[in-house]
Protein backbone atom coordinates (compact mmCIF):
# COMPACT_ATOMS: atom_id res chain seq x y z
CA UNK A 1 0.00 0.00 0.00
CA UNK A 2 1.24 3.33 -1.16
CA UNK A 3 1.98 6.33 1.64
CA UNK A 4 -0.69 8.90 1.92
CA UNK A 5 0.60 12.59 2.31
CA UNK A 6 -1.94 14.37 3.52
CA UNK A 7 -1.09 18.43 3.63
CA UNK A 8 -2.57 21.55 5.45
CA UNK A 9 -3.90 24.27 3.69
CA UNK A 10 -1.20 26.47 4.99
CA UNK A 11 1.60 24.30 3.82
CA UNK A 12 -0.01 23.99 0.10
CA UNK A 13 -0.24 27.54 0.20
CA UNK A 14 3.60 28.20 1.72
CA UNK A 15 4.50 25.66 -1.03
CA UNK A 16 2.60 27.54 -3.77
CA UNK A 17 4.19 30.87 -2.83
CA UNK A 18 7.49 29.63 -3.19
CA UNK A 19 6.66 28.39 -6.37
CA UNK A 20 5.49 31.39 -7.55
CA UNK A 21 8.71 33.07 -6.38
CA UNK A 22 11.31 30.75 -8.41
CA UNK A 23 8.83 31.84 -11.38
CA UNK A 24 10.46 34.58 -13.33
CA UNK A 25 9.22 36.36 -16.25
CA UNK A 26 11.39 36.97 -19.30
CA UNK A 27 12.38 40.52 -20.61
CA UNK A 28 13.99 40.95 -23.85
CA UNK A 29 16.27 44.35 -22.83
CA UNK A 30 17.13 46.77 -25.40
CA UNK A 31 19.47 49.93 -25.94
CA UNK A 32 17.40 53.36 -26.71
CA UNK A 33 19.27 56.50 -26.53
CA UNK A 34 21.00 56.09 -23.47
CA UNK A 35 18.58 54.31 -21.65
CA UNK A 36 17.80 49.85 -20.63
CA UNK A 37 14.67 49.21 -22.03
CA UNK A 38 13.23 46.07 -21.64
CA UNK A 39 9.27 44.23 -22.92
CA UNK A 40 8.33 40.77 -21.61
CA UNK A 41 9.95 38.23 -24.20
CA UNK A 42 6.31 36.57 -25.40
CA UNK A 43 5.60 39.84 -26.72
CA UNK A 44 8.64 39.10 -29.23
CA UNK A 45 8.22 37.81 -32.25
CA UNK A 46 11.75 37.54 -33.87
CA UNK A 47 14.58 40.23 -34.25
CA UNK A 48 15.45 41.45 -37.13
CA UNK A 49 18.32 43.66 -38.63
CA UNK A 50 17.75 46.96 -40.15
CA UNK A 51 16.68 46.65 -43.72
CA UNK A 52 15.12 49.28 -46.27
CA UNK A 53 11.43 51.02 -44.33
CA UNK A 54 9.03 52.33 -47.16
CA UNK A 55 7.62 55.42 -46.21
CA UNK A 56 3.98 56.24 -45.17
CA UNK A 57 2.47 59.17 -45.97
CA UNK A 58 1.40 62.30 -43.37
CA UNK A 59 2.60 59.06 -40.80
CA UNK A 60 3.31 60.45 -37.54
CA UNK A 61 7.53 61.61 -37.66
CA UNK A 62 8.01 58.05 -35.45
CA UNK A 63 6.35 56.29 -37.29
CA UNK A 64 9.12 55.53 -39.89
CA UNK A 65 6.91 53.24 -42.25
CA UNK A 66 6.76 50.00 -43.59
CA UNK A 67 8.70 46.73 -44.12
CA UNK A 68 8.01 43.22 -45.02
CA UNK A 69 9.00 40.12 -43.12
CA UNK A 70 8.29 36.72 -44.61
CA UNK A 71 5.46 37.99 -46.71
CA UNK A 72 3.84 40.30 -43.81
CA UNK A 73 4.02 44.00 -43.72
CA UNK A 74 4.37 45.58 -40.54
CA UNK A 75 4.89 49.39 -39.85
CA UNK A 76 8.24 50.07 -37.95
CA UNK A 77 7.94 52.68 -34.97
CA UNK A 78 11.12 54.23 -33.99
CA UNK A 79 11.31 54.02 -30.32
CA UNK A 80 13.62 57.03 -29.74
CA UNK A 81 11.58 58.77 -31.75
CA UNK A 82 8.11 57.94 -29.51
CA UNK A 83 9.68 58.28 -26.16
CA UNK A 84 11.12 61.71 -27.67
CA UNK A 85 14.67 60.88 -26.78
CA UNK A 86 17.80 61.73 -28.76
CA UNK A 87 17.87 60.59 -32.14
CA UNK A 88 21.70 59.74 -33.11
CA UNK A 89 22.56 58.24 -36.46
CA UNK A 90 21.99 54.44 -36.12
CA UNK A 91 24.75 51.74 -35.62
CA UNK A 92 25.54 48.38 -37.18
CA UNK A 93 24.46 47.11 -33.88
CA UNK A 94 20.46 48.31 -34.39
CA UNK A 95 17.89 46.00 -35.23
CA UNK A 96 13.69 45.60 -35.49
CA UNK A 97 11.95 44.47 -32.54
CA UNK A 98 8.91 42.39 -34.24
CA UNK A 99 6.12 42.29 -32.00
CA UNK A 100 2.96 40.75 -31.68
CA UNK A 101 0.12 43.24 -29.84
CA UNK A 102 -3.40 42.47 -29.71
CA UNK A 103 -2.95 40.32 -32.55
CA UNK A 104 -1.31 42.74 -34.77
CA UNK A 105 2.18 42.68 -35.60
CA UNK A 106 4.54 45.75 -35.19
CA UNK A 107 8.39 46.44 -35.68
CA UNK A 108 10.05 48.26 -33.40
CA UNK A 109 13.14 49.69 -34.10
CA UNK A 110 15.84 50.01 -31.25
CA UNK A 111 19.56 51.42 -31.17
CA UNK A 112 20.43 47.62 -29.99
CA UNK A 113 19.33 44.49 -28.36
CA UNK A 114 21.06 43.69 -24.97
CA UNK A 115 19.70 40.16 -24.01
CA UNK A 116 16.48 38.45 -21.66
CA UNK A 117 16.66 39.11 -18.00
CA UNK A 118 14.30 37.03 -15.85
CA UNK A 119 12.63 39.20 -13.15
CA UNK A 120 10.88 37.83 -10.15
CA UNK A 121 7.80 39.60 -9.45
CA UNK A 122 9.47 41.16 -6.43
CA UNK A 123 12.02 42.37 -8.54
CA UNK A 124 9.54 45.06 -10.73
CA UNK A 125 8.55 48.01 -9.07
CA UNK A 126 5.43 49.82 -10.91
CA UNK A 127 6.10 53.25 -11.84
CA UNK A 128 7.02 55.95 -9.08
CA UNK A 129 3.55 57.39 -7.84
CA UNK A 130 4.81 61.01 -8.38
CA UNK A 131 5.31 60.43 -11.83
CA UNK A 132 1.37 61.55 -13.41
CA UNK A 133 -0.14 58.56 -15.81
CA UNK A 134 0.36 61.39 -18.53
CA UNK A 135 3.48 62.28 -17.86
CA UNK A 136 5.10 58.66 -18.34
CA UNK A 137 2.33 56.32 -20.28
CA UNK A 138 4.74 54.55 -21.92
CA UNK A 139 6.09 53.18 -18.55
CA UNK A 140 4.63 49.62 -17.39
CA UNK A 141 7.36 49.47 -14.27
CA UNK A 142 10.70 49.34 -13.89
CA UNK A 143 12.96 46.04 -13.30
CA UNK A 144 15.86 45.63 -11.11
CA UNK A 145 18.70 42.83 -11.50
CA UNK A 146 22.04 42.37 -10.63
CA UNK A 147 24.81 42.94 -12.58
CA UNK A 148 28.01 42.53 -12.07
CA UNK A 149 28.32 43.33 -8.41
CA UNK A 150 25.86 46.69 -8.90
CA UNK A 151 22.15 46.69 -9.68
CA UNK A 152 20.45 47.76 -12.73
CA UNK A 153 17.26 49.18 -13.57
CA UNK A 154 15.41 48.62 -16.96
CA UNK A 155 12.56 50.47 -17.58
CA UNK A 156 9.82 48.15 -18.61
CA UNK A 157 7.73 49.57 -21.80
CA UNK A 158 3.77 49.10 -21.87
CA UNK A 159 2.83 48.24 -25.42
CA UNK A 160 -0.41 49.20 -25.49
CA UNK A 161 0.97 52.77 -24.71
CA UNK A 162 4.08 52.46 -27.68
CA UNK A 163 1.64 51.29 -30.13
CA UNK A 164 -1.45 53.53 -29.63
CA UNK A 165 -1.20 55.32 -32.66
CA UNK A 166 -3.71 56.45 -35.84
CA UNK A 167 -1.99 56.92 -39.11
CA UNK A 168 -5.09 58.08 -40.54
CA UNK A 169 -4.88 61.37 -37.96
CA UNK A 170 -1.52 61.59 -38.24
CA UNK A 171 -0.79 61.39 -34.67
CA UNK A 172 -0.38 59.58 -31.33
CA UNK A 173 -3.39 58.81 -29.28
Amino acid sequence: MKDVIFTTEETYMRRHDERRVRERRGVLTFGAGNELYGIEILSIREIIKLREITEVPRAPRFLLGVVTVRGLVLPVVDLRLRLKLDAPALGRAARILVVVHRGERYGILVDDVRGVVRFADNQIEPPPASLAPSESPFLAGIGRFPDGGEERMVILLSLDAVLAFDVARGGAR
